[in-house]
């Protein structure tokens, strides 16, 4: 990452906090504790945050709720091809005039490529997804009422009746924090109320989660793996792991990176 993004990064992070840590920034960012500590010293001298003890701290604080979890657009460059993959994949099982609801995420984001042709109704709660689906095809794009969370790209109602449920979907695709023989977990409750709300709504719940994502734990378990259909991860998946979710019952595909380089190569 470069050091502007980091940079920015880290202002917007202090001014919702208000005080932040170097090991919150270290964990935010991917980087070094001295990489870390330096960037808060470069703009502590330009007078744009507080050096503090472990830490900095806002000279404008705005506190927000957080979402727990990395922001959308860190996230968006872990396992990228793998992603891709699994998106493809996913994609090719919806029905073209379908309804179907793409959960925020950034495994989700992907499908928006490979859906264009198929002018589908979507109920969406991600901005980036929605933004994508617009710009291409005949979709029909519903968006649910509520806060926008900027970080994540997501809104979140905290209302019990709104669009959500009055919406109905052959499929739900779904990106997660983690995947275990629990279930389907998210570290953060407001995300985990929204998605157990959206899994009410669709007919076949199907998760889309690369292979760093199985044997991940959280608190907040989602969905328990016999509410989900069909689970789509890629080829780094370990026999551990797959047996243990296979023997709890789930169907599990693995795709293929090697066909989507393939065809990256052909593009």
């Amino acid at each position: 990452m470069l050091e502007r993004e980091r940079h920015r990064l880290i202002l917007k992070f202090v001014e919702e906090r208000a005080v932040a840590s170097v090991a919150d920034l270290v964990e935010l960012l991917g980087a070094s504790e001295a990489t870390v500590r330096r960037d808060i010293n470069a703009l502590a001298l330009r007078h744009e945050v507080r050096r503090v003890r472990g830490g900095a701290e806002a000279l404008r604080p705005r506190p927000q709720t957080q979402l727990a979890g990395a922001p959308f657009a860190l996230r968006r460059g872990k396992a990228p091809s793998e992603k891709r993959v699994i998106a493809r994949m996913a994609a090719s099982l919806v029905e073209p005039g379908s309804s179907v609801i793409l959960n925020n995420g950034t495994t989700t984001l992907q499908m928006v490529d490979f859906l264009q042709d198929k002018d589908l109704d979507i109920l969406t709660n991600s901005f980036p997804i929605a933004a994508g689906l617009m710009s291409q095809g005949r979709h029909r794009v519903t968006l649910p009422g509520g806060r926008v969370f900027r970080e994540q790209g997501i809104i979140l109602s905290p209302f019990e009746n709104d669009v959500v449920s009055n919406f109905w979907a052959g499929q739900l695709f779904t990106g997660c924090y983690g995947l275990n023989p629990f279930g389907l977990i998210e570290a953060d409750p407001l995300i985990a109320q929204s998605e157990v709300k959206l899994f009410e709504r669709a007919e076949r719940i199907i998760v889309l989660a690369d292979s760093s994502k199985l044997g991940q734990r959280a608190s907040m378990i989602v969905a328990p793996l016999a509410k989900i259909d069909l689970l789509i991860t890629d080829e780094g998946a370990t026999e551990e792991d797959l047996t243990r979710l296979r023997k709890a019952g789930l169907e599990v595909v693995i795709a293929n990176t090697k066909s989507e380089r393939d065809a990256s190569l052909v593009a």
